[in-house]
């Protein structure tokens, strides 16, 4: 009876370390934006390759810095930017996916405590296939991450105009 224990015990150990495996995805550059203390949201941005050989998609995200965390992405309709909430995003297996400003991102909604440039945020990436991410995410100033940029120059000069942008449809 021993034996068939022990053997139990390996099967339904190696099971557990099975669902237990993360994503075959790595996870590069990611940045969250810091904000004023008064603001309730801010946004994290950060490349994902699917190392796997199937597709697999980004489902949801969580954080215990905001009360909501949700996947968003951007449109331009006529002159206006609009940002939408998305239900999951494509990770072709071999290809890199980059959430970045002006593009899908991970938004986080009702901040319980102020993001400022130096912190750290740990984000979980949930993925279609029920593996699960944890990712340590540094804080950034957006003078930073705009340096050098188009976005960053054309605020520099002034020739970008955000007051067009529609958050009507946002519950943030």
């Amino acid at each position: 009876m021993k034996p068939l224990a022990i053997k139990a015990l390996g099967i339904i150990t190696g099971i557990t370390s099975l669902a237990l495996q993360a994503a075959d995805v790595e996870i590069k550059d990611q940045y969250a934006r810091a904000v004023p203390a008064v603001s309730t949201n801010s946004a994290a941005f950060l490349t994902i390759t699917n190392k796997g050989k199937e597709d697999i998609k980004l489902v949801s995200a969580d954080s215990d810095i905001a009360d909501r965390v949700e996947l968003h992405g951007h449109k331009h309709e006529g002159n206006m930017m609009r940002m939408f909430k998305l239900d999951d995003i494509d990770l072709p297996a071999g290809k890199t996916e980059a959430l970045k400003s002006g593009g899908s991102h991970i938004m986080l909604m009702g901040l319980k405590k102020p993001m400022k440039a130096g912190d750290q945020v740990d984000i979980t990436l949930h993925f279609s296939d029920g593996d699960a991410v944890d990712v340590n995410v540094p804080v950034k100033d957006l003078s930073e991450q705009t340096k050098d940029t188009a976005h960053g120059s054309a605020m520099k000069d002034s020739k970008m105009d955000h007051s067009s942008m529609d958050h009507s449809s946002m519950k943030h």
